[in-house]
């Protein structure tokens, strides 16, 4: 409220006005104490006996960074500059940034496969374009689609998502610091998806604060996608309603907001867990979510991660936990020795402290038998007595995501193995799980349908075994997608196209109707020559995710068996206008327009076509000789 200068006359109010502000001021009163009541008299959650702590129920709410950083801004503040801090970000925080690292105005950063990738800047917004041209240097094809967000804190690299109507998808074009260059993104050298890379919500699992997938897709978010960009406060401590509203001291801490710190070690471990432990095969339990996990909670209850058994005998795992659980200092310490016991989750040592800073984590366990060479013989292979260097050798090249920069077992003598530890496969199985020491009988009991999906993920080799395991736990739980999904597929490695149908049929009949079920039954049918079936459930699929280009390509396919020759040739140009790229796709058009009549068409399609210099050009020319300019 402002006051009047002094000296000056106040405003008075006439007795009507006077009235209204007073009642107005007693409701808003009378509505503020009574909202402060209703919070400080609701029930009193029950503290959790296996995490103590109240916070890890589903119902908690979330408060968001902003609320913890009106206490605790300090540690707020510096957590920013973390690379957890920083893992995601809208396109418009950073794009001076991105942009700084390339020529504007459509010039090409690189080419891969045939294609040139360009990054533009028009009105302040930011286009990947992917492009093909003909001998003469002609463009031919052209594809683009607009940037929203970065992924990624540029420590490794920085990789881009492009939004088309709430559906996710990656670009083929990505930074990668260390060799400060563009480039194709991680695994399009083997297979280039273009723009129908669709990001899941298992992905932004470890690079969003909060997203809400729709359900029964693998792309679609509801809207807005994101709730907080970066990790946020809330992903390490839990929660944070009931500490923001009426924290609560039990025994000398604070049970209403999870401290990892003061958790059993499991625990604390599945905290950094949760993002750092992909193993193998990384499976969710029955029922389970990756958003249902809550700090405080066993990482094993919502995810079973496997390992193969014969990393335990030598092999080099790529993941910093792994590595970790394999190195003798976590062994010597029963396991109390943890990543925070190196690393700060809330700030990362500058480049001029980090020696020093990791030094003395060492010596908080080697105090009292420090390193085994004299001071002059370590500084002759460090100047500046560097433990890491020597005991965590760097691994390569860094530019590999989810790998370790640094070896995390952590050899005394670097260069040498340490000793096999045995484990225990499944039988007829190579994979083990992460935490079989923890399981309880009952979850042992039960992780033979994990172990199925597992298996049939690893191919042909598997299938026998995830068909077993899959049928039995599908006799005990009949509703689960996920594992009629993965029978599906094994059977049908395993030749048996009738039995694969009948799967598919299941796993696209359990609620909610699944995207990628309705691919797989729609595949299924396509194989078996059941054409109706096929085409009818290619359109649903096409009606899920409409921005495939993939999906949208196979209805063609679909259509075309059946002699739909108008509604081939939509899909068929409404899968090029995604993917314009596709040649196959290319090559299927021109048949239906042939036959269409419509001859113009045909030639113009078949002239790009062959623009495209196809491998199998001969076969075309022959193919479709009555589209070839006689001479």
């Amino acid at each position: 409220m402002i006051e009047p200068a002094p000296g000056s006359p106040r405003p008075r109010l006439n007795r009507r006005r006077w009235l209204i502000a007073a009642v107005a001021a007693a409701t808003i009163g009378w509505a503020a104490v009574g909202g402060w009541r209703d919070r400080a008299e609701r029930r009193v959650r029950p503290i959790d006996p296996a995490s103590g702590y109240i916070n890890t129920a589903l119902d908690v709410g979330y408060v968001g960074d902003q609320a913890c950083a009106r206490c605790h801004g300090e540690i707020a503040a510096l957590y920013r500059r973390h690379p957890m801090g920083r893992s995601l970000t809208p396109i418009s925080m950073d794009r001076d940034v991105v942009l700084g690292k390339s020529a504007l105005g459509n010039q090409v950063v690189f080419k891969a496969g045939g294609l040139e990738y360009s990054v533009a800047d028009r009105d302040n917004r930011m286009f990947h374009q992917e492009s093909r041209r003909d001998a003469s240097g002609r463009v031919i094809a052209r594809s683009e689609g607009e940037v929203r967000f970065v992924l990624g804190s540029g420590r490794i690299g920085l990789s881009f998502l492009i939004e088309r109507d709430g559906f996710l998808f990656q670009s083929p074009i990505s930074w990668y610091t260390q060799k400060a260059k563009w480039d194709l993104s991680p695994g399009y050298e083997r297979r280039n998806a273009h723009f129908d890379r669709p990001i899941g919500a298992s992905c932004l699992y470890c690079h969003a604060n909060h997203v809400n997938p729709t359900r029964g897709t693998v792309n679609h978010y509801e809207t807005p996608i994101f709730q907080g960009y970066s990790i946020g406060c809330e992903r390490c401590h839990g929660p944070g309603e009931e500490h923001a509203v009426r924290p609560m001291i039990v025994d000398g801490r604070d049970v209403t907001i999870v401290n990892p710190a003061n958790l059993e070690p499991p625990l604390r471990d599945a905290v950094c867990e949760q993002c750092h432990l992909s193993g193998r095969r990384r499976i969710p339990r029955l029922g389970k979510t990756d958003q249902d996990f809550r700090p405080g909670l066993a990482f094993h209850s919502f995810w079973t991660v496997f390992e193969p058994a014969e990393g335990a005998n030598g092999e080099r795992f790529v993941g910093q936990v792994e590595q970790m659980r394999q190195s003798r200092c976590h062994a010597a310490s029963q396991g109390k020795l943890g990543c925070t016991s190196c690393h700060d989750p809330h700030r990362v040592p500058e480049p001029d402290e980090r020696t020093a800073y990791y030094r003395e984590r060492c010596l908080n366990c080697h105090a009292k038998k420090p390193c085994a060479l004299e001071l002059m013989t370590r500084l002759k292979q460090s100047p500046a007595d560097d433990c890491v260097s020597c005991h965590m050798p760097r691994q390569g090249s860094h530019d590999i995501a989810h790998s370790a920069a640094t070896d995390h077992r952590v050899p005394r003598f670097p260069g040498r193995e340490r000793a096999a530890i045995p484990v225990s496969p499944s039988p007829g199985s190579s994979l083990v799980p992460f935490h079989a020491a923890l399981l309880t009988d009952q979850e042992r009991s039960s992780i033979g349908r994990d172990l199925g999906i597992a298996v049939c993920r690893e191919g042909i080799e598997g299938a026998a075994l995830a068909v077993s395991k899959l049928e039995q736990a599908l006799k005990s739980n009949h509703n689960d997608p996920v594992g009629w999904e993965a029978l599906a597929v094994a059977l049908g490695e395993l030749g048996r196209k009738a039995d694969a149908l009948s799967a598919w049929k299941e796993a696209a009949a359990q609620p909610p109707t699944s995207e990628t079920a309705l691919a797989g039954l729609a595949a299924a049918a396509q194989a078996a020559a059941q054409r109706d079936l096929a085409v009818s459930t290619w359109r649903k699929t096409v009606a899920a995710a409409p921005v495939r280009s993939e999906y949208r390509a196979n209805l063609a396919s679909a259509l075309f068996e059946t002699r739909d020759w108008p509604d081939c040739a939509r899909e068929c140009r409404a899968a090029l206008g995604l993917n314009p790229v596709d040649l196959d796709t290319r090559q299927l058009l021109v048949r239906c327009l042939l036959r269409l009549g419509d001859l113009a068409a045909a030639r113009e399609q078949f002239r790009i076509l062959l623009d495209f210099d196809p491998p199998d050009r001969a076969d075309l020319l022959n193919r479709f000789s009555a589209l070839t300019p006689k001479p």
